[in-house]
């Protein structure tokens, strides 16, 4: 054997210790890394499962794998699949690791739909399967603008255009009440208190002269607007468009979220949900509490545009009384000399 042949073996033999020794070192580092872990048995999805797949076609997309037992630490709500502990030999391992967690992969999935898109790879968790009901269920108040608040009204069938007010669509809310004239009336006669409220000035015009053939000598009434005052009577009925254009979200089971379609079908008395700000709630309460309400419905889809609602009286259905018109034309002649 050649002296080159010689060095070439020896090297050679040399290369093959110091490969050992570091593969031994390495398992070794291994061993002793790997017994600080613990892995768990758990479930872990294949492929993407959609929403809403059924349980039962689920399974064929998920297998058991491992996960570190560290997983477990962070579930605090235990619904993290877990069949059991994976024990390695020479390894100290807790074998009631997964005793508080669900274990059964065919309960979690049986007469259950998927919650949610679940991606491959991912830990299978009981959370993530529901019943049928619980992934269709829906809040109304999801379906509530930012800003804005919802509100009930329950007026008769007759205020509530029949019945026939659906979801979506936009009404206008009228109120009706008796108005009580008597302190209208008291707060006019005293000139100190209508000048003090509303600043007319009214107080300040001079008295006239007596008029001529009174037998006590006693000055009439002078101040035309207490004398009209006076004609008015206790009450009146009043009526007006109070909020325009606002928006249904529910019509008693029948929702803008989950419409059932109904169509024209009147619904009779219902509580009607509206979708409105929070003054304007306000405003519905305080109608609701001490007027009556009705509703109007205003057409889909066309542009809406919204008008001064000045209200009305009787005198706007009915003829004015001929002794009301001389009283107003009496107080205008007055005021305008």
């Amino acid at each position: 054997m050649g002296r080159r042949t010689l060095v070439l073996v020896l090297a050679l033999i040399l290369a093959a210790v110091s490969a050992f020794a570091v593969w031994r070192f390495l398992s070794t580092v291994e061993d002793n890394v790997a017994a600080d872990f613990v892995e768990v048995k758990v479930f872990r999805a294949t492929q993407l499962i959609e929403t809403g797949t059924d349980g039962e076609i689920a399974q064929d997309f998920i297998e058991e794998s491992t996960a570190l037992s560290s997983v477990l630490e962070l579930d605090t709500t235990n619904s993290i699949l877990c069949s059991g502990v994976v024990a390695r030999e020479g390894q100290d391992v807790d074998a009631t690791l997964c005793d508080d967690q669900p274990s059964n992969l065919a309960d979690a999935l049986n007469g259950r739909v998927a919650a949610g898109p679940i991606s491959p790879a991912q830990l299978i968790t009981v959370d993530m399967f529901v019943t049928a009901a619980e992934l269709n269920t829906v809040f109304l108040s999801e379906d509530i603008a930012q800003g804005k608040v919802a509100i009930s009204i329950r007026p008769g069938e007759d205020a509530a255009v029949g019945g026939f007010i659906r979801p979506g669509d936009r009404v206008n809310i009228l109120a009706s009440a008796g108005i009580q004239l008597s302190q209208i009336v008291a707060l006019v006669s005293d000139p100190d208190l209508r000048e003090l409220v509303v600043d007319l000035g009214i107080g300040q015009q001079e008295p006239q002269e007596p008029t001529p053939g009174t037998e006590t000598g006693e000055e009439e009434p002078t101040d035309p607007l207490t004398a009209f005052a006076e004609t008015l009577p206790p009450s009146i009925d009043f009526t007006q468009t109070v909020l325009q254009n606002i928006e249904v979200i529910a019509m008693g089971p029948d929702t803008r979220l989950a419409p059932l379609g109904t169509g024209l079908e009147p619904q009779g008395t219902q509580i009607i949900v509206l979708e409105v700000t929070p003054e304007q709630a306000e405003q519905i309460e305080f109608a609701s509490q001490y007027t009556s309400v009705a509703l109007t419905l205003l057409p889909k889809d066309v542009p809406y545009n919204e008008f001064e609602a000045r209200g009305v009286l009787v005198d706007d259905l009915f003829d004015l009384l001929d002794r009301i018109q001389e009283q107003l034309q009496q107080v205008g002649a007055t005021l305008g000399s």
